[in-house]
């Protein structure tokens, strides 16, 4: 399970690379039409900032699936083990739920903006596409934290041997 999720995860990051290289090269060719040949592309610089939203909000999900999201542990590691776990405990439960309270608010805006039809003002694509990409990501970061608050409750009762998670290793 772990080593599906995690060439999907090295799936998206390239494909995230691609989208990162794309928008350089839009931006390139915006430049050359606009200076060189006078005419500029209206929507090129409105889809780059776009796909750069959604560039950021997917790359949260692989900085959160790899455990890299920034941390201060100086405090919390010299704890002992049974502190620690019930530390990470509070923080993993503390980041669910507030991605699953912030994934609701997130939906709503995306169905309103759905309902009324929105779209982008120059290369007219539905908003709805791009601000899906926040609601994906809170929703799977949040499912990411309540799989970790589950590994470290299972280890710290002797359970299924997810004890390298609960010590801030990756599985």
């Amino acid at each position: 399970m772990f080593r599906l999720a995690d060439r999907i995860m090295t799936g998206i990051l390239t494909v995230l690379g691609m989208t990162l290289i794309a928008m350089v090269l839009l931006s390139v060719v915006n430049v050359i039409s606009r200076y060189i040949f006078g005419r500029a592309l209206l929507w090129a610089d409105e889809i780059a900032v776009l796909a750069m939203i959604v560039t950021a909000w997917l790359g949260l999900i692989i900085c959160a699936w790899r455990n890299m999201e920034i941390r201060m542990e100086v405090v919390v590691s010299a704890l002992p083990l049974p502190l620690q776990n019930a530390i990470r405990l509070i923080q993993q439960a503390t980041i669910a739920a507030f991605c699953f309270w912030a994934t609701w608010l997130s939906f709503g805006y995306v169905a309103r903006v759905f309902r009324f039809g929105m779209t982008s003002d120059s290369a007219g694509i539905p908003i709805w596409y791009f601000h899906s990409a926040v609601t994906v990501s809170l929703t799977v970061v949040g499912l990411i934290a309540f799989s970790r608050m589950l590994q470290t409750v299972f280890a710290s009762i002797g359970g299924s041997g997810l004890g390298k998670q609960a010590k801030g290793q990756e599985v």
